[in-house]
């Protein structure tokens, strides 16, 4: 049903091919600072003497992202997606999965709201038009790094996409075009579609959708525990089944 594969590796290819659609929200207006970036780093460097002196830990912030490496720019160490001594965008990170991102443990369950603010933070300081004034080669690094904040929030704020990204973390290759050979869950997509297409009002269409978006949750569920005990082939399962729901909820949508 299903199969390992190999390491992921996000190439920058794949990124800048992938859905790069602007972010929800009007962007915020660039923040402005002074030219004086090196001795903003010769504070940066300083108070993380300060801290390793005191055995204190380091800070954390959407800028640093609990890691990060050296700022291409300004040299200044923990560099996450951007620096937050000079606010320069940094290269890709291939190493940096989408739930590090926006600074989650590994798991199924996410607030949408905590997701969508840290999502609109990291694009006040990502998107391509606030750094139009920048070299070509910070604005590449803006394109890229935008466009995969952008995937990793609309990976994770769905529960069939985040399902499917945490299998392929671990090594699970999915079908996503393989049909499921059950002949009750295919005669009950039949029926909802047929309804559907005869709905009269917006009360009969949303009530469909409220039933389909319960089947979805019952089998969100079904593919958390099977997942959390590292039963693969029922994870699979779960989500064949939750793509059926989901696309009968998408058919009363454009109906609605």
């Amino acid at each position: 049903m299903w199969r390992r594969a190999g390491p992921i590796r996000l190439r920058l290819a794949e990124i800048a091919g992938r859905r790069a659609g602007r972010p929800l929200g009007p962007p915020a207006p660039t923040e402005t600072f002074s030219a004086s970036a090196h001795a903003s780093s010769s504070l940066h460097h300083s108070l993380g003497t300060f801290r390793d002196s005191i055995g204190a830990p380091p800070s954390r912030s959407l800028s640093t992202g609990g890691g990060g490496r050296e700022c291409w720019s300004c040299g200044a160490k923990g560099a996450f997606l951007s620096c937050g001594s000079c606010r320069s965008v940094q290269p890709v990170d291939p190493a940096v999965d989408y739930f590090r991102i926006f600074g989650l443990d590994h798991g199924y369950n996410i607030k949408d709201s905590s997701l969508e603010g840290k999502y609109k933070d990291w694009q006040k300081k990502l998107h391509p038009d606030l750094v139009h004034s920048k070299s070509e080669k910070e604005r590449a690094f803006a394109a890229e790094q935008s466009a995969r904040v952008i995937d990793a929030y609309r990976t994770l704020s769905k529960p069939l996409p985040r399902a499917l990204y945490m299998l392929e973390l671990e090594g699970v290759h999915v079908d996503e075009e393989k049909t499921i050979n059950d002949p009750g869950l295919l005669m009950e997509m039949m029926e909802i579609r047929e309804a559907v297409s005869e709905a009269c009002d917006s009360q009969t269409l949303e009530k469909i959708q409220s039933q389909m978006k319960r089947k979805l949750e019952t089998w969100s569920k079904s593919f958390q525990e099977a997942f959390d005990k590292g039963d693969f082939n029922r994870a699979v399962e779960a989500t064949q089944r939750m793509r059926y729901y989901e696309r009968a909820m998408e058919e009363t949508v454009k109906k609605l």
